[in-house]
């Protein structure tokens, strides 16, 4: 015997501060992703382009990038190849371990990243005018005084 799925035992789905966030996030990103595009960085909306925030001025070694984004070698490894090949990071020896590779942005990635600035201006910029100055401004305090605050 089959027991029928009771259509009544799903609890209420609730409007919280978690999906708000998820859905500005993404809609952020969106218009980031789309920006980038349109100025020549195709590659900016896939996966590989979330490489991209964890490479610093002076790059990061490759274990590194394995664990802050949590994904398998094998995985950033593909990612990685991608922007290698697209010419947007290169790998070098680590200046202080010669068994480890450095990821650092090449020139074409660096001026990626001014172009990503002036998108995300412009972004930021739409934001002020639905908002206006003075919101806009007690919304980035806000949000950095949540994401300041102590680990639980």
């Amino acid at each position: 015997m089959v027991k029928k799925l009771d259509e009544n035992d799903w609890p209420d789905a609730l409007d919280h501060v978690g999906w708000r966030l998820w859905q500005a996030t993404q809609r952020w990103k969106r218009e980031l992703d789309e920006g980038l595009v349109a100025m020549g960085h195709p590659w900016a909306a896939e996966a590989r382009a979330n490489v991209i925030m964890h490479v610093g001025r002076s790059g990061i070694r490759q274990s590194e990038l394995v664990r802050r984004m949590g994904l398998s070698k094998q995985a950033v490894q593909q990612l990685l190849d991608g922007l290698v090949a697209d010419g947007i990071v290169e790998r070098r020896p680590d200046p202080e371990d010669s068994r480890a590779r450095r990821i650092v942005f090449t020139a074409a990635g660096r001026r990626m990243l001014g172009d990503s600035n002036r998108v995300k201006k412009r972004i930021e910029d739409d934001y002020r005018s639905v908002l206006g100055e003075k919101r806009f401004r007690a919304l980035m305090d806000m949000l950095a005084e949540l994401n300041e605050r102590p680990p639980d």
